[in-house]
């Protein structure tokens, strides 16, 4: 897909510092303090070196060897030691210390309450921490997930009914999870979906329709119904980069990774977030996101005001990702390939989903879950 650029656009991309801060003052709105200066904030840049002396004196771990991974916010490495692989995370210095906390907090939760979800485990510092602090940063160490990125291959009914079913698990788990940490408003909230007309004018001129087209959608079927929607902390980010399946089966989810966007919010938010990244070519337009919702639905059962909101929350996210990702790439212009990996596929599923009758896809929805 090859974007034509509005006049707003073209404008943003010669002022990419004046855009920042308008972006901070006009898209965060309410979110909070914490979701501007983290979404513009410069990712950490430690050398390998450096990450191996951290590894050394906070967790006595010898590097076999080190590598850095693609990342939008923090700065991660791929560690290989002699006691196993690890990932560590080093959070932009923008990110409170809570905010780290809150994250340690609900995968040592996780782990307590059902240690078959298969979610990275936090391993602690030599003196029994569970963060460390290095230049202005938050360091963690968690354990590798093994596996191959979900975007990496084929997608299948087995394989969408087996992520859907680990997501309802950990949405089980983390419905007893409560903390000292109270979660940061982040805009990739899709709840938040009405603040995104303020900054339009950052959305190329061929996408700008289905935006507005999603959150005329968004204010009139869901955000009547959120503040009567069961509410709790989820992890808010369940896409193909956040998931990696089993190499010797694809078909398997083996784990699910970055809770960075934990947020406190409607379950079903949390479910359109999903299910955005399954709206698929199909035999049905909703074919595969409604084999994704029923296998979340078996075991996490939805309500009939969360199947009347999903479609909505659905294309909210689908809009909420065009326009983040097009503000970020004007303001970090060297991380755009990156930051800009899952615009097509939002494109392509507004374009799919805004033909439908509103009323049709949640009748699709309530024939899938029973």
């Amino acid at each position: 897909m090859k974007a034509t650029p509005s006049s707003g656009m073209q404008q943003s991309r010669s002022r990419p510092a004046e855009l920042a801060s308008a972006a901070i003052q006009d898209i965060s709105g309410n979110a909070g303090r914490f979701d501007a200066e983290v979404l513009s904030g410069a990712v950490p840049e430690f050398s390998a070196a450096e990450a191996e002396d951290m590894l050394r004196s906070y967790w006595d771990v010898a590097c076999g060897s080190i590598d850095r991974l693609a990342s939008e916010r923090d700065q991660n490495f791929r560690v290989v030691g002699a006691t196993g692989r690890f990932v560590l995370k080093i959070a932009n210095r923008a990110e409170p210390l809570s905010v780290t906390r809150l994250q340690s907090a609900a995968l040592l939760h996780i782990e307590a309450t059902d240690p078959s979800i298969p979610v990275p485990r936090v391993i602690p510092t030599r003196v029994g921490t569970f963060e460390a602090q290095a230049g202005g940063s938050t360091l963690r160490l968690l354990t590798w997930m093994e596996g191959l990125p979900w975007h990496t291959t084929r997608r299948t009914p087995a394989q969408r009914r087996s992520v859907a079913t680990g997501h309802a698990q950990l949405v089980l788990a983390l419905a007893t999870f409560a903390s000292r940490d109270r979660p940061q408003e982040l805009q990739w909230d899709v709840r938040h979906a009405a603040r995104l007309r303020s900054r339009l004018d950052i959305v190329p001129a061929d996408l700008s329709p289905l935006v507005i087209a999603a959150l005329d959608r968004f204010e009139q079927h869901a955000a009547p119904r959120l503040a009567h929607l069961p509410t709790q902390i989820v992890h808010n980010d369940i896409q193909p980069s956040n998931v990696v399946v089993d190499a010797l089966n694809t078909d398997r989810m083996s784990g699910i990774l970055d809770f960075g966007d934990m947020v406190e919010t409607p379950v079903a938010c949390d479910l359109g977030v999903a299910s955005a990244y399954n709206v698929l070519p199909g035999r049905h337009p909703l074919e595969t996101v409604g084999e994704y919702v029923a296998a979340f639905h078996a075991i996490r059962p939805l309500g009939e005001n969360e199947l009347a909101a999903l479609p909505a929350l659905i294309m909210a996210r689908q809009a909420t990702t065009i326009v983040i990702t097009n503000w970020r790439a004007v303001t970090h212009p060297g991380n755009a390939t990156y930051i800009l990996r899952n615009l097509p596929a939002s494109h392509a599923g507004l374009a799919q989903l805004l033909p439908l009758a509103y009323d049709e896809m949640v009748d699709y929805f309530r024939s899938v879950c029973p």
